[in-house]
């Protein structure tokens, strides 16, 4: 007597599929929520993952944080960090940390801590470009995808303009002179403005925007919750800020910066 064993028809499961993705990341959050949850701090009612609580996720996912170059800039260093398959190594991300004395905890001390903490930072956002879509997903209130290592000690509250003191007089005078005949485009609106905070405090948004470093900080500032005024809204020159910080990315996106 012959028989035929009966078999199950396999199929390939399209890894580009969204509702595949969806649920590899519903199940990525489900399965660290706990351990991340663990390594988080609170900032003014807002929870942030820590260094480690990153790693877990990464870990997770089945991915290696490794250091690249790190490089002294001004008072501060920028670090490189790499996000990889473990399995083969395959550089799946990247990104850049920077950390500098013109912090107010990070001005006394010693300089190997603060390329550290370069590292450090640089290793969180690497995560935080290929995983932050997972964190949402974990249910935790009020967490936030930033990487607890860039929140300022009083929270993003502190980057308001209005807390600031203004730049010096003589500041005022040069970029006074410099922009009077580009301070407004035809239609009125307005092309460039001055930051008052920060380690580009007394900069306009398109000298800061010269450097690669300069640009990256500006995209990040451009991500942070604006804080609102006392009737609930936004501070009108928050919003300013805002708005030509947003023209002058999406200028860049054109490679048309009028410098």
């Amino acid at each position: 007597m012959s028989m035929t064993l009966a078999t199950t028809p396999s199929y390939e499961v399209d890894k580009n599929d969204p509702v595949f993705r969806h649920k590899t990341n519903l199940a990525l959050a489900k399965a660290v929520r706990d351990s991340v949850e663990q390594e988080t701090i609170e900032v003014c009612g807002q929870r942030y993952i820590k260094n480690p609580g990153w790693l877990i996720m990464a870990g997770a996912a089945g991915y290696v944080v490794s250091g690249g170059e790190v490089k002294r800039e001004g008072d501060g260093f920028i670090a490189k960090a790499y996000l990889r398959r473990s399995d083969n190594g395959v550089i799946v991300a990247e990104a850049e940390g920077f950390c500098s004395k013109d912090e107010k905890r990070w001005k006394h001390a010693d300089e190997y801590a603060v390329r550290s903490m370069a590292q450090t930072r640089a290793a969180s956002k690497v995560c935080k470009m290929a995983l932050a879509a997972c964190v949402p997903l974990m249910g935790i209130k009020n967490l936030s995808a930033t990487p607890a290592d860039e929140v300022p000690p009083g929270g993003f509250q502190d980057i308001n303009t209005d807390k600031y003191e203004s730049p010096s007089p003589a500041e005022v005078k040069e970029i006074t002179a410099r922009l009077v005949e580009e301070k407004k485009a035809p239609d009125s609106e307005i092309k460039d403005m001055t930051v008052g905070f920060g380690k580009y405090k007394g900069q306009t948004v398109r000298q800061i925007a010269r450097s690669s470093e300069g640009f990256s900080w500006l995209m990040w500032l451009s991500e942070q919750p604006l804080k609102n005024a006392p009737d609930g809204q936004p501070y009108k020159k928050d919003l300013a800020l805002r708005a030509v910080i947003k023209a002058v990315i999406e200028e860049d996106k054109k490679d048309e910066i009028p410098f």
